[in-house]
């Protein structure tokens, strides 16, 4: 009998994964990996893992994603963000695989929205600066890929999992305190969902290249943050416009990061939700778990 084609997904456990699995095909074998197993920056344990379960494909999800935590250790954020990627390269090399890799909005500097996948990266901030790092890798290293650019996702974690910027404002506004949000920084956030629908795509289709992946508005955070007050029944006036000149101690944020979609859309013929349509999916989900 002939085996489903495998996938190995490294950052099993951070958001995408869980929606990434929900959504899984019976048509191929996943096998998850995170960095309790191991370190992707190790070399070594890159290269055997992946030779023992010889994949068809490696989504590469993995990463030290925290952008401030980037900005304060560096050195960190490019061991895991580039010399991770090399590793995971050079093992798809060994058997030939392709690679899916998950890059950012974080690599664009901001200045000159909507972007589309033919505008050159110019991140402001050390994490972007490792994303584009590791993209060049993947685009040099003569092997199939995809890079799926995601913008700033939400949706709800797995257990145990980081917050997004989502769930953190729902947490906080059912505790009734007050929240301070930026008015200055700008994208079309991405129910995890949709980008799990969008990886999916490209994995049953075969398909190639780079692709902008996003909702539909273009917002502020501070919008966002109305949105879910709204749809989740909670009480807006908690919630307070700041320029992001409020926060001292973070990195420096691009202020506009909005994707043009036109290529996911025409594409992959996935057509972006409005924030309001992927928060009341989240709000679905949230009632069929109580």
């Amino acid at each position: 009998m002939k085996s489903s084609p495998r996938i190995v997904f490294t950052g099993i456990t951070g958001l995408l994964g869980g929606y990434f699995l929900k959504g899984g095909d019976l048509n191929f074998e996943i096998t998850g990996v995170s960095s309790k197993d191991f370190n992707i920056s190790d070399k070594k344990k890159v290269l055997d893992f992946v030779n023992d379960l010889n994949p068809r494909i490696i989504v590469h999800a993995a990463s030290a994603g925290n952008v401030d935590y980037c900005e304060k250790h560096p050195d960190e954020a490019y061991a895991v963000n580039v010399e991770g990627t090399r590793n995971i390269i050079e093992a798809a090399k060994k058997i030939n695989a392709k690679i899916i890799f998950l890059s950012s909005n974080a690599i664009y500097d901001g200045d000159s929205a909507p972007y589309d996948e033919k505008k050159i990266p110019n991140p402001v901030d050390i994490y972007g600066k490792t994303k584009v790092e590791g993209e060049k890798l993947i685009i040099k290293s003569d092997l199939k890929y995809v890079i799926l650019r995601l913008i700033t996702m939400y949706g709800w974690p797995q257990k145990g999992g980081r917050q997004n910027p989502v769930t953190w404002m729902i947490d906080n506004l059912k505790r009734e305190q007050r929240i301070n949000v930026v008015n200055d920084i700008y994208n079309n956030h991405l129910w995890a969902g949709q980008a799990a629908e969008a990886l999916w795509e490209v994995i049953r289709e075969n398909i190639s290249g780079v692709y902008n992946i996003a909702g539909a508005d273009c917002i502020s955070r501070y919008d966002l943050a109305l949105k879910v007050a709204e749809v989740f029944g909670l009480d807006q006036s908690l919630i307070s416009p700041v320029t992001s000149d409020f926060f001292k101690n973070i990195a420096k944020r691009p202020k506009n990061t909005c994707f043009n979609t036109s290529k996911m859309e025409k594409q992959l013929g996935i057509k972006p939700l409005s924030i309001i349509q992927g928060l009341n999916l989240m709000k679905k989900e949230l009632e069929s778990y109580s």
